[in-house]
């Protein structure tokens, strides 16, 4: 059964919001998952020694890697054509590609592909290269890989493996390393929504062992994988549960070996028993609705952008946990401006001398998905608002209200999470409901032309000196609209047993197992 344009839409947005938006631990209300961990299964806490590691976790997981960014296992399944390191720098280094080529013109790259096997004993093949280009191009069904991929013209075979690829413009080196580091390697025969929305189709470390909604996914190691020697681990088991406490207490009786992105209010409890990660994670902004009263007031907007007290947030829902942000750009980010918290920072009075010249409404309404710490973020921005005089109603929904309204473009006002934009700032606009050039829920149709604009320039200027004033003009333009202001990063928790090595997470926050042992 094929997936309608529409509908392909629906799904796309829905995963993108359960992973691109949701913050720190998935959402409790997640309908998929029930909680299982007994601790009477092979993957306790006593099998660490044999190869096998057990991870609990409350994601909810697919295995199509365009259709959303499953961070939590996807890197096990597939080879990229080029990896980051994990410790947050963008030198790439060889995956699924051994070598490339940047054209001096910086109209072309030539990718010549690691000879290798996707789990079925197939080659990996420069076609599938060429196919997987043509999805990511295709808007129905492109979903995560539409925007970095969208400086591409067309791809060519030239060999088995080698590969050409042509672009519509002069294309900065780190856009196109960004591309790579997100193209997974897919068989062409196989790379459909339908083909992989219940099965993985790659060449990466593991293997699907078994997948048994609500209750387990395990990996197997893939003896045939390209980096000779590892993956370590022989099997890695997931266990779904639905409550983050219990995955937690499953942790403390030795039922798994470890909780997989858990919030930040355990680890307090948990950091002297057991070995606690942090992975690159997301960050986390307050959006304005520039399309529904008030917020359709940009002089408000900039107002309320002044009255986010970031240290306050980091401290009591962060648990000190993060690094403030005034636009969407990690702080490891080229686009990355300090100085905005200073001018732009939190100031009260300013804020009430902004909101006094707006002369707009003093009520709205801040819509946000139930039992999640967006709505500790959202009561302190509602304190601080109250003190300048606008009041800020939090209506917390059940998730499935939540997003609808969100993709309607109801909502006047939200606190959600949006991804790493790598080295790349135009990848900001890539994929995301409140970011993107076009179908932007927070303008509609009328996004900002000079923000549209600096989206593209940031997207093709090639020199640094360019590089610095395009960047410069995006965070300028991000400030002036004031309808996306960041707030914190916000890294991703692990807890894991003390004999449990090498996790960690890459620049996207995708776990890797590779270096894993137990």
């Amino acid at each position: 059964m094929s997936i309608s344009p529409r509908d392909s839409r629906l799904v796309s947005r829905r995963a993108l919001l359960r992973t691109g938006l949701a913050v720190t631990g998935a959402l409790a209300t997640a309908p998929l998952l029930s909680a299982c961990g007994s601790g009477t299964g092979a993957g306790s806490g006593g099998d660490a020694g044999r190869g096998k590691l057990t991870l609990g976790t409350t994601k909810i997981m697919q295995f199509d890697p365009y259709l959303t960014n499953t961070d939590i296992h996807i890197h096990a399944f597939y080879t990229y054509l080029v990896d980051y390191p994990t410790d947050g720098t963008y030198e790439a280094i060889p995956a699924g590609a051994e070598r490339w080529e940047l054209a001096a013109d910086h109209k072309s790259v030539t990718l010549t592909l690691r000879e290798a096997k996707y789990h079925s004993g197939t080659a990996v093949s420069a076609a599938d290269v060429v196919a997987g280009i043509k999805r990511a191009q295709n808007p129905d069904i492109a979903f995560t890989l539409a925007q970095p991929s969208a400086f591409i013209d067309t791809a060519t075979a030239v060999d088995d493996r080698t590969v050409r690829v042509d672009f519509k413009a002069p294309t900065p080196e780190g856009l196109v390393m960004d591309w790579m580091f997100a193209f997974p390697l897919v068989p062409a025969d196989k790379n459909t929504p339908e083909q992989l929305e219940h099965e993985p189709a790659g060449s990466g470390p593991f293997r699907l062992g078994e997948f048994r909604r609500n209750q387990r996914l395990t990996l197997k190691k893939n003896p045939d994988f390209h980096d000779a020697g590892k993956p370590y681990l022989d099997e890695v088991e997931y266990r779904f549960f639905t409550d983050e406490d219990a995955l937690v207490a499953a942790l403390e009786s030795g039922s798994v070996d470890g909780a997989a992105y858990i919030g930040f209010r355990h680890s307090e409890r948990l950091k002297d028993r057991f070995t606690l990660v942090r992975g690159s994670g997301r960050m986390i902004l307050f959006f304005m609705n520039a399309t529904i009263p008030p917020f359709d007031n940009k002089l408000l907007r900039q107002a309320l952008a002044r009255a986010i007290d970031r240290d306050r947030i980091i401290k009591q829902v962060n648990f000190g946990i993060g690094e403030p942000i005034y636009t969407a750009f990690m702080p490891r980010s080229p686009a990355f401006d300090p100085a905005y918290l200073d001018s732009h920072g939190f100031d009260p009075d300013a804020a009430a001398a902004l909101l006094a010249q707006s002369g707009g409404a003093r009520k709205a309404v801040a819509g946000v998905a139930a039992g999640t710490p967006e709505v500790e973020v959202l009561q302190i921005i509602q304190a601080d608002l109250k003190k300048i005089g606008f009041e800020l109603e939090i209506a917390p929904q059940e998730e499935a209200a939540y997003l609808e309204a969100l993709f309607a473009s109801k909502l006047q006002c939200t606190v959600a999470a949006q991804p790493n934009n790598m080295q790349s700032p135009s990848l900001i606009a890539r994929g995301r409901q409140m970011l993107p050039g076009k179908e932007n829920t927070t303008f509609r149709d009328k996004v900002p032309p000079a923000y549209v604009d600096a989206v593209a320039a940031a997207g093709s200027a090639l020199t640094p000196e360019d590089q610095k004033a395009a960047y410069a003009e995006l965070n300028r333009v991000l400030a002036d609209e004031s309808w996306a202001i960041g707030i914190s990063t916000q890294p991703s928790l692990f807890a894991l047993d003390k004999r449990v090595t090498g996790l960690a997470t890459d620049p996207r926050n995708f776990v890797t197992l590779v270096d894993t042992k137990a």
